[in-house]
Formats: structure tokens, sequence, C-alpha cells
């Protein structure tokens, strides 16, 4: 498959269906997210979806088939990101003053393409652990098999 732009990700980013779930999404967990689709993030969620060897038709079964456990994994999955504000640690001396620490801690809204990295993972997930794995090493996500474990475990609580 050829990345033609952002085009891959935007069929199913921009699909009535995908929205409904994502406005569910955010009244259910209070994530804010921008209201846009930039063209940059449209293009790297479409490499995501090439990478992971799918075709936008095949993601669209597998979410439209699994929705309500997509959607209980993306809740679990956002449940489960520690808040860093009380997780973090540092050596004597060296925290943050409560302005610095509001700074640092700052990240902005999310992506409408959130959910279609949930809805690949997924996917992966349940194809096996090893393509799951090998995807996650693609992109260079530190610990990846620890990561991999933790999206296995949510996979596995809502199959």
């Amino acid at each position: 498959m050829v990345v033609n732009g952002g085009s891959v990700a935007e069929q199913l980013v921009g699909s009535a269906v995908y929205k409904q779930m994502l406005d569910e999404l955010i009244a259910t967990v209070g994530v804010e997210v921008e209201s846009e689709y930039a063209e940059v993030f449209a293009r790297l969620d479409s490499a995501k979806i090439v990478r992971a060897k799918f075709e936008v038709e095949e993601l669209m079964a597998i979410f439209i088939g699994n929705m309500d456990a997509i959607k209980q994994y993306s809740i679990n999955k956002f449940n489960s990101i520690p808040d860093d504000e009380d997780d973090e640690e540092y050596p004597v001396g060296a925290a943050p003053t409560g302005d610095e620490k509001s700074k640092t801690l700052s990240v902005g809204k999310y992506s409408p393409g959130f959910l279609l990295t949930n809805i690949i993972e997924y996917g992966l997930a349940i194809a096996g652990r090893e393509k799951l794995l090998e995807f996650v090493k693609l992109f260079r996500i530190p610990k990846a098999k620890d990561y991999t474990d933790q999206i296995m475990e949510l996979v596995n609580m809502v199959k």
C-alpha cells in the first residue's frame, strides 16, 4: 500500500462511526482532543496503518466488529496511564517547584487519531503477540516487550 498523504487514515478517522466513538470516549474519560485532524498527524497515522500491514478496509472491519471491546480497551488504556504528577520521583532537592511542575506536565490536546492507534494495537494483539511486538519495535517504543505485554493484558481483559 502506498501512502498518499494522510488519505488512508482520513478514511477511517473521517467516518461517522469513528467520530461517534471518539465523542463517546471524550465524554467518558474527559480527554481533550483537537477538533481538526491535522495533515501531519494523518500522514503519521497512515504510516502506522501501512507498517501494521493492514488495509483500511480490514482495519475498519476490525473496528466495526469489535467496537465495544475497542472502546473498553481505549478506556482501560487511558486509565492505565500513570498520573505523572503523582508518580514522578525526583532525587532529593531536584523536584521542580509547583510552577515548574505544571509547565513540564502540560502536554496539550490529543489528536483525533489516538483512537486509530488503539484500533491498530487491538487488531494486532488479537492477531498475535508477535505481530504486535514487531509493530511496537518498528516505532522504537522504549521497553517494547513490556509495552507489548501491557497491551496484550489490556486486550485480554476485554476480549
